[in-house]
């Protein structure tokens, strides 16, 4: 995230250019100073199309590829939507001065937040590569784009922007992305989050959010998280929720919970409340953590549990490909054979702490290349 130095002078500076160009002013005068915030205030203040952000830029200078088998019906698994602006996503930072920096070009943002996040957490770009995509607005809009096979960018959809054929998306499920309601109690934090996928799931007649995985933080234990549970499945969608294990004894891999979190006492006595309300429980973690979530899923045989990004095996340094996939390969093999309950999904390998290192690259890969890597 940007220091709290970095943003306060951003957002300052926004303020007092938004400020004069409203004053009444001699047309020389606001013409340099126009001059001068186009340098840095994006188009949209301007309610103009605003530029791309550089992750946008980057995945749309690749070729854009036809649909594969544009005829068959799917459902998208696992995708997330968030809006920095709108939603509070826990940055050390005021709302109102978020939305302010969101005044700015997006590259100027973009280089904010990455200065910031190196020096105040690097352990965020080495997961989440230098583009910064968690900052990067993904809502109804941008993921149409997705499935239609359309260029980025925050005019509505227009469906003949693209002849290319589109996927046929039949439906998708909402995974939980951090959430924070102010004021909430830490088990009841993210109930606004359900609550915003279900309004997506209504604006789009279904076809995004079809299902919805929440969140809740299990190791607050069964008696503070069984309201958060009843208050989740008054969404109709919601089908499960996530908690993640994702710990690495790496510094450098971003880690949300302690090692060992599976083992907690609390943690346990709250999952084992998921068959109670019919629900599935998703697992984001590294190839550190399977053994930990093989235990659990044995331990609660009847809980549907679903292994995100194919346990996220560690290919970057000092781990490297070729060994992670050694030590990932027995342990990813011994889920499998052991837990009929759990579920994989294949999705995540995209990630930079796998290894891959597209994000590196010029142009995007492509679906092929892709494909061989994987």
């Amino acid at each position: 995230m940007a220091s709290l130095k970095d943003a306060a002078t951003g957002a300052a500076t926004v303020y007092v250019i938004c400020s004069l160009l409203k004053l009444k002013k001699s047309k020389l005068f606001l013409s340099v100073l126009a001059g001068a915030a186009s340098s840095f205030l994006s188009r949209a203040v301007l309610g103009l199309k605003r530029e791309l952000y550089p992750l946008e830029a980057w995945i749309d200078s690749g070729k854009r590829e036809k649909a594969i088998e544009p005829a068959r019906p799917m459902i998208d698994p696992h995708h997330h939507l968030w809006d920095p602006r709108m939603h509070n996503k826990g940055w050390p930072i005021n709302i109102a001065v978020v939305r302010m920096l969101y005044k700015l070009k997006p590259a100027i943002m973009t280089s904010i937040f990455l200065n910031g996040s190196l020096k105040d957490n690097p352990a965020i770009v080495t997961t989440f590569s230098k583009f910064m995509p968690l900052m990067v607005p993904y809502m109804i809009n941008e993921m149409l784009r997705d499935i239609k096979n359309a260029a980025q960018g925050s005019e509505p959809l227009n469906y003949d922007e693209s002849n290319i054929p589109s996927h046929n998306i039949k439906g998708t499920v909402y995974i939980e992305c951090g959430w924070i309601d102010e004021g909430a109690t830490e088990a009841m934090k993210s109930i606004g989050e359900a609550a915003m996928a279900q309004e997506v799931a209504k604006k789009t007649n279904n076809l995004l959010c079809t299902g919805i995985v929440g969140h809740v933080p299990l190791e607050e234990g069964a008696a503070e998280c069984r309201p958060a549970l009843e208050s989740l499945v008054r969404y109709p969608n919601v089908r499960g929720i996530r908690d993640s294990l994702a710990s690495s004894v790496h510094e450098h891999i971003f880690s949300p919970k302690e090692m060992k979190a599976a083992y907690n006492p609390k943690f346990r006595e709250a999952f084992a409340l998921l068959k109670e309300y019919d629900l599935s429980y998703d697992c984001w973690l590294y190839q550190e953590n399977i053994a930990d979530l093989r235990d659990l899923a044995l331990a609660f045989p009847e809980t549907t549990i679903i292994c995100d990004h194919v346990g996220n095996p560690i290919g970057i340094e000092p781990v490297g490909l070729e060994k992670s996939f050694e030590t990932w390969k027995p342990l990813i093999k011994d889920l499998a054979d052991q837990c009929p309950n759990v579920m994989c999904k294949l999705s995540g390998l995209a990630m930079a702490t796998t290894g891959f290192d597209f994000h590196l690259r010029k142009l995007p890969p492509t679906s092929h290349e892709l494909a061989e890597a994987w």
